[in-house]
């Protein structure tokens, strides 16, 4: 279907697929089509002035040369589509997806048009992304701290090393996604399903998983405290769960990139333990053993060590800025 007229009586009638679709050439500016499915479709060369696409699909769409001149792209999903020459004059970008194979006009400041850029490492903080469909996506290393992901579908999504402190997963499908390392503080898990998730050594401080779906999920090695929330009859220690407590014992553990900052772990038995590249800022480890602990480029920033045992810890590279050493054994 070519014709712009029979589009869109379907779509008054509620169609809403229009996937794979040949616009080439096409005027349908100053129409409204929230919503509407235009993935892969092919819109080179057609006007599209002022047109309303909020929350719309045109991943892998064509819209190359197109005049997109005061179109509502509001939460549009622009991930793998093709905008050279495209006119994007006061088009309006907030809260639309793009990845790194998104190509855009030269020039074009998405940062401050407010569009989110999805990959590794992407800068999602105070994000709204709820109810989007993002499953599968590579978000590891992000910072999408007190971000809104209620009711997302990340199936199989990768936020392994993100920080997602205090984000909201209520009612979220989070099946599969991989947690591993992740920075979950004080996060809201409530209904959210989490079917074979892995949180391996993720900090779990303050997060809430009451009335959550834990079936199948690894917790193996992740890391909770007393303000930490399950549901009714799940056994943290039965899972593999290690409560950070002071006086715990970490004996050998493999802590390597954990994040622990600002927990307590006076008098806490850490001999021999990998805390290398850990984010240990603002840590208590008074009186702690860290005998023979590798703690090469771990972060210890403001961290108290009186009288810890540092006796033979490996140091290279540690950051100890303002960290209080008063009588730490060092030799």
């Amino acid at each position: 279907m070519t014709n712009v007229n029979e589009l869109w009586q379907q779509y008054q009638a509620g169609e809403r697929e229009f996937a794979g679709i040949e616009l080439q050439h096409a005027d349908l500016s100053h129409l409204s089509l929230p919503g509407i499915d235009l993935w892969a479709a092919n819109l080179r060369n057609a006007n599209l002035r002022g047109v309303n696409l909020r929350e719309a699909n045109l991943r892998e769409a064509n819209l190359e040369n197109t005049n997109l001149q005061g179109a509502d792209l509001r939460g549009v999903d622009l991930r793998e589509a093709q905008l050279q020459q495209a006119n994007l004059q006061a088009t309006r970008l907030q809260g639309a997806l793009y990845d790194r194979t998104t190509q855009f006009p030269p020039n074009v400041d998405l940062e401050s048009n407010g569009a989110y850029y999805i990959g590794s490492g992407a800068q999602l903080r105070n994000a709204d992304l709820s109810e989007l469909d993002l499953s599968g996506v590579d978000l590891s290393y992000a910072d999408l701290r007190t971000a809104d992901l209620a009711q997302i579908n990340l199936l199989g999504a990768n936020l392994s090393h993100a920080d997602l402190s205090q984000v909201n997963f209520d009612h979220a499908d989070l099946s599969e996604c991989c947690f591993s390392k992740a920075i979950l503080i004080g996060a809201n898990f409530q209904w959210a399903t989490l079917n074979h998730a892995d949180l391996r050594q993720a900090n779990l401080f303050g997060a809430d998983f009451r009335y959550a779906n834990l079936q199948f999920a690894n917790f193996q090695g992740a890391l909770c405290n007393h303000t930490t929330q399950f549901p009714a009859q799940f056994d943290p220690i039965a899972h593999g769960i290690v409560v950070i407590q002071p006086g715990v014992s970490l004996r050998q553990a493999d802590l390597s990139e954990v994040s622990l900052a600002g927990a307590d772990l006076s008098n806490a038995d850490l001999t021999g333990a990998n805390l290398v590249g850990a984010d240990l800022w603002g840590v208590t480890l008074d009186r702690a053993n860290l005998t023979g602990a590798n703690l090469t480029a771990a972060n210890l920033w403001g961290a108290t060590l009186i009288d810890a045992n540092l006796y033979d810890a490996i140091l290279t590279d540690a950051n100890l800025r303002e960290a209080d050493l008063t009588g730490t054994i060092l030799a």
